[in-house]
């Protein structure tokens, strides 16, 4: 079928599912706290500067071990949390919008993860950044569009910055912070969000808090009482650390050495490494101010509080700087802890899941019924039933294959190094299961169309026994069986 017989079926279906959605407000309807970092990675230690997330969240919850993004840049991915579609359902057909990403049109709008629980009877707040200034660019304007699907809300216009940054709240008033120690980013977010959650909590509806932390994207600014922590921290010298890899697609193989010396490619990437880390303290603070209001509001035990990232980073891994984009663990995989009514203390959960599926896991968790269209799929039931670090037996009933998509958004340069070109758009699928851990991926030269076309390179890796992915083992013997499988399913 075309695409716009596709989005016009979607908007049926979607038109359709709200009239018949009906959802009756039990006095014991959960609270649910959403924290969505940008660029936070979990393979070089992304949790380290957050104890008070990994102690009352992580310990006190779950940790979903193998949790993936659909596509290793902000918005796709932020495009993904918001719908529960992936990326290819979501993306332009001219190559225009956030990063490929058609966000702007009413059907995206009224299918945004605050409208379904709105219907649900849910009052709801966004706090932060929730698209890239393309995605928000309707609202942020005079006379612009209102957020749909929160009630209140205070969206980033900017981004790349953490002072004098410019907002549009639920009033549609543009305003712009200042320059003082009081104007930091991670606090004008965390004490807006405190202040809603102050007059919302006197009503009797459940809050939906949408908390979207710039940290610890680039610059990374840290608060200034943050400023000097972490002094004598290097970034994880990793195996893949200024690694070449020439049987690696084109990006990575051309990639030239870090270089060493003051002031040069490595102390840039460790001063980075600090600056992320110090900006996360600041999250953490957010987190517990936010769990203090609910524990003395007596709704801590009824409300799910979960934190994880739009996708993860690298710094210096296969000579890359800084950035992400790429099809590597450090960019696909990310945290996802939870706490909330039903889950276990320091449980786990093995199955392989992803940002497509928050969106439906959080309408499960609220008691919402999950429309037929959405891609992903609740992982409540399990996260509820996770209580030992093994897979479960029930993943053949779930998945044990994520797909990864990426179209390359050009010639972008870091620290004089390539990190997106030619070349860098991407299909892959991420296998993982009790006896397999793969990952297969095609790459296609153009980065615009929706038909990715022809492959012009592939890779394969065995993470069981090359977990830092430092050998290419397409074509090998070991391979071939997996390729026919994974390629399949791409």
């Amino acid at each position: 079928s075309s695409p716009c017989a596709m989005t016009q079926f979607l908007s049926i279906l979607s038109s359709l599912y709200a009239v018949l959605l009906q959802v009756a407000l039990c006095a014991n309807q959960p609270h649910i706290v959403f924290v969505l970092t940008d660029d936070q990675d979990l393979t070089l230690g992304g949790l380290t500067p957050m104890p008070n997330a990994v102690e009352l969240i992580q310990k006190k919850g779950a940790t979903l071990d193998n949790f993936f993004v659909t596509t290793p840049v902000c918005c796709p991915s932020r495009a993904t949390i918001l719908t529960g579609l992936y990326p290819h359902n979501i993306h332009s057909t001219d190559g225009s919008g956030c990063m490929h990403m058609n966000v702007t049109n009413l059907q995206f709008q009224e299918e945004m993860l605050g409208s379904w629980l709105q219907k649900a009877g849910y009052v709801t707040g966004q706090f932060g950044k929730l698209l890239n200034p393309p995605g928000v660019k309707p609202y942020c304007k005079k006379g612009g569009q209102k957020l749909p699907g929160f009630d209140h809300y205070l969206t980033m216009c900017n981004d790349n910055r953490y002072f004098e940054n410019s907002f549009v709240d639920q009033d549609g008033k543009v305003w712009t912070s200042g320059k003082q120690p009081e104007d930091y980013l991670t606090s004008i977010i965390g004490n807006t969000t405190i202040n809603w959650m102050k007059e919302a909590i006197k009503g009797d509806k459940p809050l939906f808090a949408y908390i979207s932390p710039h940290a610890p994207h680039v610059p990374a600014t840290p608060a200034p009482w943050y400023a000097d922590h972490f002094k004598d921290r290097k970034a994880p010298r990793t195996p893949n650390y200024n690694y070449s890899a020439p049987d690696h697609h084109y990006v990575i193989r051309q990639q030239q050495p870090l270089t060493a010396g003051h002031g040069k490619e490595e102390d840039k990437v460790d001063e980075l490494f600090r600056n992320r880390w110090r900006s996360l303290l600041s999250v953490d603070d957010l987190i517990v101010a936010v769990m203090n209001f609910l524990e003395e509001h007596g709704q801590l035990n009824n409300t799910y509080i979960m934190l994880t990232s739009d996708h993860g980073f690298q710094l210096g891994q296969f000579r890359l700087p800084s950035c992400k984009l790429q099809v590597y663990e450090h960019d696909i995989r990310v945290p996802f802890i939870i706490r909330g009514p039903g889950i276990a203390e320091n449980s786990h959960y093995k199955g392989i899941s992803g940002n497509v599926d928050i969106a439906p896991t959080i309408m499960e968790l609220a008691g919402v019924q999950v429309p037929p269209f959405m891609n992903g799929r609740s992982f409540a039931k399990r996260i509820t039933q996770a209580t030992t670090n093994t897979f479960n037996e029930e993943n053949t009933s779930w998945r044990d294959m994520y797909m990864i998509e990426y179209w390359s958004l050009g010639k972008v340069v870091r620290y004089d190094h390539l990190i997106d070109g030619p070349n860098n758009t991407y299909l892959a699928a991420r296998l993982l299961n009790s006896t397999h851990d793969f990952l297969y991926a095609e790459f296609y030269p153009d980065g615009t169309e929706l038909n990715f076309g022809t492959p012009v390179e592939y890779e394969f890796y065995n993470l069981t026994k090359e977990p830092w992915q430092l050998k290419n083992e397409y074509g090998s013997s070991d391979a071939n069986s997996e390729v026919v499988r994974n390629r399949a399913c791409v």
